[in-house]
């Protein structure tokens, strides 16, 4: 997996890429608990380049949600491919994250 940090209007994205895994949550968390600490009110997560997602990951997302509600601010998923999606939505984990599709995040953030 790798991780990059971009910046949509006022919105800090971390980008994942490849495969998020028991072997990338570590880094993955230290990154998100960074960027909650400099700014907690919203941050999304650009998983356009996500190739793969396990258990793990899952409940390293589901860790990071909890820890951004815990200080009142907001997580969105950005960019599924239709696989990862339909993981999500299987688990009915669609009702607890805001998931965007990549149209629906630039006509709502990409214009501040």
């Amino acid at each position: 997996m790798e991780l990059k940090l971009n910046t949509v209007g006022k919105i800090k994205v971390i980008e994942i890429y490849g495969k998020f895994d028991i072997e990338s949550t570590e880094e993955f968390e230290s990154i998100f608990n960074k960027q909650l600490e400099s700014s907690p009110e919203l941050l999304a997560i650009d998983m356009n380049k996500l190739d793969y997602i396990d258990s793990s990951g899952i409940g390293s997302l589901i860790k990071s949600l909890n820890n951004i509600k815990n200080q009142k601010g907001k997580l969105m998923l950005v960019g599924l491919k239709p696989m990862i999606l339909n993981v999500f939505k299987l688990a009915k984990l669609d009702m607890f994250f805001q998931i965007m599709s990549n149209e629906e995040f630039k006509l709502k953030f990409d214009n501040d």
